[in-house]
């Protein structure tokens, strides 16, 4: 019979005309209802069974001569159209559509179309022969098997577990490292999939373990590719969700925590407490900053000497008191955490800032000269720290003369444009006798007569600062003059061709970056060299400019002939 006979039979109408207004109804709800167990058809009939106050068997003949049907139960008698015959059809036709759906959705539609048709028999053997010729998918479904089967307890889950991961392997490869945590993930999902009927202690020890055991196996795995991912994730939401679910009182939760954040394998869990701020509750979260507070009140001040593991201790047990002394402003408690486990430069800074951002002035003093007499030669950079931190005091105390001296040393120092611009707002701010900006000017060029002359490509420090000033104060006619016949920094000198705006100011500029570039004879420096020469292109606008140019690129031809792959892309940019 064809699908479009098929589809006439088994249409409302004829539905509706076999069975009655009332019986299509019902029948309708019962498909709805998801009450056709299961049909099967040979032939031209269509068996099934249904689902009522009892299960009814239903069977459908479709002929050239119509669609007929009976059921076992007491409407039909095996003869009339009831209910159930209708529910079946309704099963039969969508099935039927989705079959016909399928086939036309490419090679994955008509694969599903075949296996729908299979019986259970058959797709039970199929599924067998390839769950079996492969080792991680046969681990995966025979732990579902035991658990559905009831024989997977916490007992076995362990022995799973156990087996999961095991240890000094010495495995370094890919090859090696991604099929260990493959048949490993096989086992962390079935716990996670049994997590919720387990009691949650024993989820929790169970977790904790496997946690355990996952640490443990990678001291002898390279795992640099990241596959444990996968397992170590779902461990650390299953070990949250579990303490979410324990009737643990406050002060035993809040101990257990702190137990697993110092011990050895507290990289492998979720950030403590912060994650578990849900389970602690708000007495817990007291209950475990208490329990931190009391370990750090006994411990000594950190020395000097302090190993970085010791230093890092301390860093663990204040980080979250810090929080809590931050959240409720309680500036005595903060600086007290800090003084505690200060031993070096950088930390007696932190302090003197932190003083400063609370309006502790007079401990800002203290904390400097601690952080001076802690400073290393070799370290410069913490000395200029601490002279910022230094002027921020003076203009607290109305010694702003003394700031700006400061901040010109500072700069005499780095040279940097921004202790420049610092320098020039605290003048200005503070209206201070010294006129800062000439100083430093008269003090760049001094510096530069006394520097000795440096072979050409090669900018100190003082002639770069100095065309950075000029740059930075628009000033570009000083600018050009002051490049025009010394070696500066090639960024700079872009940016002032770039500023200039000029093609007849900006061409030698131009020009002069790109024979620097070239001359460095590397694939990259060609290409940067013709894209500053396309961007000066793009700035031309007189014929007088473009005959410049033209006449330009004749001479990097010349001079560059050698030059085998800047040649071919500069005519590929600017055909001879």
């Amino acid at each position: 019979m064809t699908r479009h006979n098929e589809t006439a039979l088994l249409a409302d109408e004829q539905l509706v005309r076999l069975a009655g207004e009332a019986a299509f109804e019902r029948g309708v709800a019962y498909f709805r209802q998801g009450q056709v167990l299961g049909w099967n058809r040979q032939g031209n009939t269509v068996t099934a069974q249904v689902a009522g106050s009892e299960s009814y068997r239903v069977t459908l003949r479709l002929n050239p001569r119509g669609l007929e049907g009976g059921c076992d139960c007491p409407a039909s008698e095996g003869i009339d159209f009831c209910k159930h015959c209708v529910a079946t059809a309704l099963a039969y036709r969508a099935e039927q559509a989705e079959q016909q759906r399928l086939m036309t959705g490419g090679e994955r539609g008509r694969l599903l179309a075949y296996l729908q048709q299979l019986d259970k028999d058959s797709l039970v053997e199929a599924l067998a022969e390839l769950i079996e010729e492969d080792p991680v998918r046969r681990h995966q479904w025979s732990l579902r098997a035991d658990a559905v089967l009831g024989v997977l307890d916490h007992k076995a889950l362990k022995k799973r577990i156990t087996a999961a991961f095991p240890l000094k392997r010495h495995l370094h490869r890919y090859g090696q490292v991604r099929p260990y945590f493959a048949k490993a993930e096989a086992v962390v999902d079935q716990l996670a999939e049994q997590a919720p009927q387990l009691p949650p202690d024993t989820c929790l020890t169970l977790v904790e373990y496997a946690l355990s055991r996952l640490a443990r196996a990678l001291e002898t795995i390279d795992d640099s590719g990241g596959f444990r991912f996968h397992c170590e994730e779902t461990l650390q939401k299953l070990h949250v969700q579990a303490a979410q679910r324990l009737d643990w009182s406050a002060e035993t939760l809040a101990a257990h925590l702190y137990e697993i954040a110092f011990g050895d394998s507290h990289d492998f869990y979720p950030k403590i407490p912060d994650a578990y701020a849900e389970a602690l509750g708000s007495e817990g979260m007291d209950a475990y900053l208490t329990l931190l507070q009391r370990v750090w009140d006994a411990l000594p001040s950190l020395t000097a000497k302090a190993s970085w593991s010791k230093k890092f201790h301390y860093e663990r047990l204040r980080e979250p008191l810090l929080k809590r002394a931050e959240a409720s402003g309680d500036v005595a408690t903060i600086l007290a955490l800090h003084q505690k486990s200060a031993t070096e430069v950088q930390d007696y800074l932190k302090i003197a800032e932190l003083c400063i951002a609370h309006d502790a002035w007079d401990q800002v003093e203290l904390w400097l000269a601690r952080a001076a007499r802690a400073e290393d030669e070799r370290y410069p950079h913490w000395r200029r720290e601490r002279e910022r931190l230094q002027i921020r005091l003076l203009l607290h105390r109305g010694e702003a003369e003394k700031a700006g001296q400061l901040q010109w040393q500072i700069y005499q120092q780095t040279q940097q444009l921004e202790d420049y611009r610092h320098l020039l707002e605290l003048a200005d701010e503070y209206g201070l006798a010294t006129d800062y900006r000439q100083r430093v000017h008269d003090w760049l060029k001094k510096e530069i007569d006394k520097a000795p002359e440096a072979p050409w490509g090669y900018a100190p420090q003082v002639v770069n600062s100095l065309l950075e000033i000029y740059l930075y104060e628009h000033r570009l006619e000083e600018a050009l003059a002051f490049s025009s016949d010394r070696p500066v920094a090639a960024g700079l000198l872009l940016r002032l061709a770039q500023q200039l705006g000029n093609p007849d100011q900006s061409l030698p500029l131009y020009l002069r970056l790109a024979r620097s570039e070239v001359r460095n004879a590397d694939n990259r420096s060609y290409r940067s060299a013709i894209a500053q020469l396309r961007e000066l292109h793009g700035t031309l606008e007189t014929l007088e400019q473009h005959r410049a140019f033209a006449a330009a690129l004749e001479e990097l031809r010349t001079e560059f002939r050698q030059k085998r792959n800047f040649i071919k892309w500069l005519n590929e940019a600017f055909p001879p």
